[in-house]
C-alpha cells in the first residue's frame, strides 16, 4: 500500500487521470510499469491487455491522448520503475505465503476449511491478519473481506456487486440461484465466525464442529429452495340463516 501510494504520487505528474481509471492497486502498478513515459504504448499492447479489460484500455488510451501531464525525467522514471519492481516482488512473496498457508489450512483452521474450502479460508485469514484477529471479527465484517472496488469508468455498472467479498464468490454460495446468494453469504459468514473461534482455541482439531456447521448450512439451503406448499382452495360454507325479508336502505 505504501509503495502504491508513492508510485501514485510520483506518476500523477505524467498521467494524473490513471489513478481514477484503474482503482486496483496491483493493476495500477503493472500498468505504470508497462506505460512509463510513452502513453501511446497502451494501444495494441499484449502485456496491457493481460492486465486491463478492453473497455478500460479504450478509456485509458482516449484519456492519455488528452492528458495534461508532463514527461518525467530519467531519474524520476527510474525511481518509479524500481518501486514497481519492488511492489510486484512483494506481491509475489505474498502469493507464495498464501499458497503455503493454503496447503497447511487443514492443520491451522480445520473447521473453517471444511466450510469454505482451503483456498477461500486462507484468503479471508490473510486479509484479517491471522486466525486470532479473524475470530474476533463480527460476521458482517467477515462477509466484506475481499470486497472489490470497481469503477467501470462510464460503462454500465451492472457487474458491480457492492458488499460482496470472498465468501460471496466461494463455491458454496455460488451453487445457489442468484436471488439467494446474498442471504446465503450472510449465513455462511455467521457460521465461519463460529468456526474461526473454535479453531483459534484449537478445539475440535478433527473438524467435527466445521462438519456440523456445514451440514446445518446445507440443510438451510435445501429448505430455502423447496417449492412453497400448494394452497388448497376451500369452498365457502353454506349460509346458516335463511333469506332475510328486510330490505336495506332508507324508507
Amino acid at each position: 500500500d505504501i509503495i502504491h501510494k508513492f508510485i501514485r504520487d510520483k506518476y500523477s505528474k505524467r498521467f494524473p487521470e490513471l489513478e481514477s481509471l484503474v482503482p486496483n492497486a496491483l493493476d495500477y502498478i503493472r500498468t505504470v510499469k508497462e506505460l512509463g513515459n510513452s502513453l501511446d504504448r497502451c494501444k495494441n499492447n499484449e502485456n496491457v491487455q493481460q492486465i486491463l479489460t478492453n473497455a478500460t484500455i479504450m478509456v485509458v488510451s482516449v484519456t492519455a491522448s488528452t492528458t495534461q501531464g508532463q514527461a518525467l525525467s530519467e531519474a524520476e522514471l527510474g525511481r518509479i520503475q524500481e518501486a514497481c519492481a519492488m511492489a510486484l516482488e512483494l506481491s509475489g512473496a505474498r502469493l507464495r505465503i498464501h499458497e503455503y498457508v493454503e496447503s497447511r489450512m487443514s492443520f491451522i483452521a480445520p473447521n473453517l476449511s471444511l466450510i469454505l474450502g482451503a483456498s477461500t479460508a486462507a484468503k479471508i485469514m490473510g486479509l484479517a491478519g491471522g486466525l486470532t484477529p479473524l475470530s474476533k471479527m463480527p460476521a458482517c465484517n467477515i462477509m466484506l473481506l475481499g470486497a472489490q472496488r470497481r469503477t467501470l469508468s462510464g460503462f454500465s455498472s451492472t457487474s458491480v456487486l457492492p458488499h460482496t467479498g470472498f465468501i460471496y464468490h466461494s463455491d458454496l454460495v455460488q451453487t445457489l440461484p442468484p436471488d439467494l446468494r446474498r442471504k446465503a453469504a450472510r449465513l455462511v459468514a455467521a457460521k465461519c465466525t463460529l468456526a474461526a473461534r473454535v479453531d483459534s482455541f484449537h478445539e475440535s482439531p478433527d473438524g467435527k464442529v466445521g462438519f456440523e456447521l456445514k451440514e446445518e448450512i446445507e440443510r438451510k439451503f435445501d429448505k430455502w429452495q423447496e417449492p412453497p406448499p400448494a394452497k388448497q382452495v376451500k369452498p365457502l360454507p353454506a349460509p346458516l340463516d335463511g333469506q332475510r325479508k328486510k330490505r336495506g336502505g332508507r324508507r
